[in-house]
């Protein structure tokens, strides 16, 4: 049997474990480091945050685990109406159906059904006949212009359930670097228990700090982890970045009596693969946590300053690529 690296029982039913959640696009994965039971209870807090950041995974083409990328809601607004509607994977938008009721002068009922698929019409004309009704069909309208809108609210990324899905990157991120046993140790007991309950308070919080977001570079395609081990300090320490806007920063230990150790991972999640790094310093991890911990500019476990760096980051990084796609195909030499 295997000890699983969060609740420290002997199982059988051990199992890999992913570093960036699966359906966050994750596919670095601990092996034979969790048991069944605990990796059941993680979807309860990593669902939430998932679903949250479906249209952003739809944006940026990031598919889950089984290699698809998840539809999402959207709203089609035209001149006068605004429309449910659903953007698939492909980019297509598919209103739902509406149905508008009206009686004529004789009293007789009307039901007018729109945006409805050739199956659904289909089903429709059937049970029509089958009811006796009369089903008329129309000859499609003049195509009407709509501006679609996918987003939502940005609430998970600071609830409790946020906070465990970024600690417990950090923690599966620490065994992927010193492997199993080593993140059993005993100076890790409250990260583990925060993970799998939510309890303690401040071992993983949201932050923002400009200076940090523009020294250290990242694509919204990209996930990362940066861990910094120093004994001099009792600590182990992680900055966990989703997306490359949303930043966390979380005490893995205080208790920590090991050897120094740094790394930086960085996932691409479109890719599905590492990407490799350059470090200014070899000791990088510890200055970038050193500095966010300690700087004064640094804005803690505040949701809308979060919410808000990380639009703004997006908008900036999606008009820099449509900027360079526009620079490229201008580039071209006309055929």
């Amino acid at each position: 049997m295997t000890v699983c690296i969060f609740c420290l029982q002997d199982r059988e039913d051990i199992t890999d474990e992913h570093v960036f959640p699966a359906a966050l696009g994750g596919t670095l994965v601990v092996q034979d480091c969790v048991c069944a039971e605990c990796n059941h209870g993680f979807s309860k807090f990593e669902q939430p945050l998932a679903q949250e950041l479906t249209p952003l995974r739809l944006l940026l083409k990031i598919p889950d685990r089984r290699g698809k990328i998840r539809d999402t809601f959207a709203t089609a607004k035209t001149a006068t109406n605004e429309y449910q509607a659903k953007v698939k994977a492909d980019g297509t938008v598919h209103l739902k159906p509406v149905v508008t009721k009206t009686v004529t002068p004789e009293g007789k009922k009307e039901y007018l059904h729109q945006f409805l698929t050739p199956k659904a019409k289909e089903k429709l004309a059937q049970e029509a006949k089958e009811k006796g009704y009369e089903f008329v069909e129309t000859e499609p309208g003049e195509p009407i212009e709509a501006e679609i809108h996918v987003g939502g609210e940005l609430e998970e990324i600071g609830s409790l359930n946020g906070l465990r899905v970024t600690a417990k990157i950090a923690f599966v991120g620490m065994a992927y670097k010193t492997g199993p046993k080593f993140a059993s140790g005993e100076a890790f007991t409250d990260i583990r228990k925060f993970v799998l309950d939510g309890a303690g308070q401040g071992l993983s919080r949201q932050f923002v700090n400009t200076g940090y977001m523009a020294a250290v570079q990242q694509g919204p395609h990209q996930h990362s982890l940066t861990l910094a081990a120093r004994k001099d300090k009792a600590r182990v320490d992680a900055i966990v970045r989703l997306f490359g806007g949303l930043c966390y920063f979380v005490v893995l230990s205080s208790s920590y009596v090991g050897p120094d150790f740094c790394e930086t991972i960085v996932f691409d999640a479109h890719r599905g693969q590492r990407d490799g790094i350059l470090l200014s310093s070899p000791i990088a991890e510890l200055l970038q946590t050193e500095d966010v911990l300690t700087n004064p500019a640094t804005v803690w476990d505040d949701v809308v300053a979060s919410g808000t760096q990380f639009c703004s980051f997006l908008e900036a990084a999606i008009a820099a690529k449509q900027k360079s796609e526009a620079a490229t195909k201008n580039a071209l030499p006309n055929p």
